[in-house]
């Protein structure tokens, strides 16, 4: 996969000389623990090639409409770093104080990053496991509610930048946890199936 961070230059000579100093409280990497996984988390069942490791919401914060959420907030992040930090979109949004190098934006939308299309994909479809718990019918009720974040987080990308449609992180993004829906809805299904030919 090819990462392309916009609007970033590669060179030191093009940075500009001042740079703002951030509070400690809002430096890059303490903005960036808000995304790192839970000192404890609930169990989660196991979901077929999704890691372990990636960050996973509390079973308390685990409903659709978090997975809705977080979806949209993932899908910000990663239009963030794929326009180097020039592109805010929401009111809950949260920018750091200051853009991220060239080399922290690739770190974080490129393979094993934070909110590379592996590791949101694989978050989303973590929590939609935990929410489902081996009911098709919820992650019928998921999948709705996630095509109606992406249509929303579109048109408002589309009427801020003028864009034909997302950037492919997003879609590429989006094309995963579609996927990884189908999948767990076909194997509960056939799960549930299964137990109803053995009772």
């Amino acid at each position: 996969m090819r990462v392309q961070v916009d609007k970033l230059s590669e060179t030191q000579a093009a940075m500009p000389v001042e740079r703002a100093v951030p509070a400690a409280e809002e430096s890059f990497k303490d903005i960036m623990k808000e995304y790192s996984a839970p000192e404890t988390e609930a169990d989660v069942p196991a979901v077929q090639g999704v890691s372990p490791s990636l960050p996973v919401m509390t079973a308390r914060e685990d409903t659709v409409d978090s997975i809705r959420d977080r979806t949209q907030d993932n899908l910000s992040w990663q239009v963030y770093y794929q326009s180097g930090g020039h592109f805010q979109l929401g009111e809950t949004f949260r920018m750091p104080a200051m853009l991220p190098s060239y080399d922290e934006a690739v770190r974080a939308i490129g393979p094993g990053g934070p909110y590379s299309v592996e590791a949101v994909s694989n978050c989303i479809l973590s929590m939609a496991a935990y929410v489902a718990k081996g009911d098709p019918d919820k992650i019928v009720e998921i999948r709705q509610e996630i095509e109606k974040a992406v249509a929303i987080f579109r048109r408002d990308y589309q009427a801020a930048t003028k864009a034909k449609d997302l950037p492919q992180i997003c879609l590429d993004t989006y094309d995963a946890i579609m996927s990884g829906l189908d999948k767990l809805q076909a194997e509960y299904t056939a799960n549930n199936a299964a137990t109803e030919i053995s009772a």
